[in-house]
């Protein structure tokens, strides 16, 4: 099954993490549907999207907060428990993995603040491709 996976540099995001990566966007606080546009409009010509450095260490705010609200809705920081209880509970493995998932939601946060951070010392783009 495909999916989405972040890299900045020679940093590797675990894999697939970033498959529910335009929902995490939508959701997070803050972020303009200009940055938003900016971000996704890679895969407008393509099967990648590069975040400049700029901007990935411009959301980095962000994402950290989406994470803490993620882990305290969630009531614990173990994305992999939460995406075997949503999928346990029968909700479609495909939508929870595209964005539904709160478990899959925050594994992408987890992941994309990695690569924001790490862009932000070494100033490398962001780079989220289909895999």
């Amino acid at each position: 099954m495909s999916g989405l996976n972040i890299s900045c540099g020679d940093f590797r995001a675990d894999e697939k993490s970033g498959s529910p990566l335009e929902r995490v966007l939508r959701d997070l606080p803050g972020l303009t549907d200009e940055i938003r546009q900016e971000i996704l409009a890679g895969f407008d010509a393509g099967e990648y999207t590069q975040v400049a450095p700029a901007i990935a260490i411009g959301i980095i705010p962000q994402l950290r907060a989406y994470r803490e609200s993620l882990v305290s809705e969630i009531g614990h920081s173990d994305h992999l428990r939460e995406m075997a209880r949503e999928e346990n509970a029968g909700a479609c493995s495909v939508k929870l993995k595209w964005g539904e998932g709160r478990g899959w939601r925050l594994y992408c946060a987890v992941n994309l603040l990695a690569a924001c951070e790490h862009a932000a010392v070494t100033h490398e783009p962001v780079l989220v491709s289909l895999d």
